[in-house]
């Protein structure tokens, strides 16, 4: 027990420091909101899981009230951690769905509320002894579905980071599946938030240092990184390459419009169909305010120009049902050797870029 509860404490340590270093950003980095919600909810979380500590005394029965107050509690917090980080993950993508995502966690809550007189979810005898309910399960399985959601919005960014980025956020997402293994085996030893505490707190140093490399709005790699790797291609690589630039048509019009979320959402909504139709052909960027760029090594001009190709089906098909049309311009240009020349590839493609711009613009339909 003294060990469980050094761990709790040093966990709340940790949640404090996380909270601290969220809202330093989040004018900046409105995500954030929803990592600050997750941390602070665990907070709470692990202060009920101490003051369990102060109510258990066997044979207390001026203490079972409190006792099983605190389960409730405990039970009906549980899946909320997991349902801020997943929105804090997916973000714009998940924001759709949250209407029907907070039915689990009400469910969930009148679930464990009435568990305080039916035992379902646990059981407090007139011993003050705790007991698991025949339905433990249920607060658990609910729990783990929104984490399950959470790496799953997580497995799709993979491709995004380097070999080792992604095996370190894979040994972060893994940490609270261990704490909870331990804690199911060995049900004395509370390690399940403790590890979750562990794991919020290195996710969120991982998503504060990746930052440098990666667009906060999109989960693309940004200009840093795309300046990075057409220069280390530049220095390093007499293969052949392309690059794809393309940009976001009427951008300042819909800000103006319907306002810079609305923006923003079709800069995200862009940057997937980009990544999407270009997967396995290059590395996706976003370079610019309403600017991105590919870059293919696996040089062909017939892949790249049916990317196009699928890219332009699939903003016609998104169009149906969006309220702001997207519009995207493109430029392409190849060079036979990266060797001193990549750079000069991208100015030509961004170039390429503009003439289809104005191109776009002079169309009747257009605009």
């Amino acid at each position: 027990m003294q060990a469980t509860l050094e761990l709790d404490m040093l966990s709340v340590v940790m949640m404090f420091f996380a909270i601290a270093l969220a809202s330093r950003s989040v004018q900046t980095n409105p995500r954030n909101r929803w990592y600050i919600l997750s941390a602070f909810s665990l907070l709470v979380l692990l202060g009920t899981e101490l003051f369990a500590y102060q109510v258990d005394d066997v044979g207390v029965a001026g203490q079972i009230f409190f006792h099983k107050a605190t389960n409730v509690l405990g039970f009906s917090l549980s899946p909320v951690v997991c349902f801020f980080l997943l929105h804090f993950i997916g973000y714009y993508r998940v924001r759709k769905l949250s209407p029907v995502m907070v039915l689990p966690l009400i469910l969930n809550a009148m679930f464990s509320l009435a568990s305080y007189w039916t035992g379902w979810a646990f059981f407090v005898d007139e011993q003050n002894i705790y007991r698991r309910g025949p339905f433990f399960f249920v607060s658990t399985s609910i729990t783990l579905f929104y984490y399950g959601l959470s790496i799953l919005y997580l497995a799709k960014s993979l491709p995004r980071y380097n070999n080792s980025d992604r095996l370190l956020l894979i040994c972060i997402l893994t940490t609270p599946i261990l704490g909870f293994i331990v804690q199911m085996l060995y049900p004395w030893v509370l390690t399940l938030w403790p590890s979750v505490a562990l794991s919020l707190l290195l996710f969120y140093l991982f998503f504060l240092e990746q930052r440098y490399s990666i667009d906060t709005l999109t989960g693309l790699r940004n200009r840093t990184m795309f300046m990075h790797d057409i220069l280390d291609l530049q220095h390093g690589s007499r293969d052949a390459a392309a690059i794809v630039v393309l940009d976001v048509n009427y951008l300042k019009k819909a800000n103006d419009t319907y306002g810079h979320k609305a923006g923003d959402e079709l800069l995200v909504h862009a940057g997937s169909l980009i990544e999407r139709c270009f997967r396995g052909l290059g590395k996706v960027y976003r370079v610019g305010g309403d600017e991105f760029a590919v870059v293919s090594t696996k040089i062909d001009d017939k892949e790249i120009e049916r990317a196009l190709v699928l890219l332009d089906v699939q903003i016609q098909l998104a169009n149906t049902t969006r309220t702001i049309k997207l519009s995207l311009a493109s430029g392409t240009s190849w060079c036979e050797s990266c060797i001193g020349n990549l750079f000069n590839t991208y100015v030509a493609a961004d170039n390429a870029m503009y003439r289809n711009k104005e191109a776009m613009k002079r169309r009747p339909s257009d605009g």
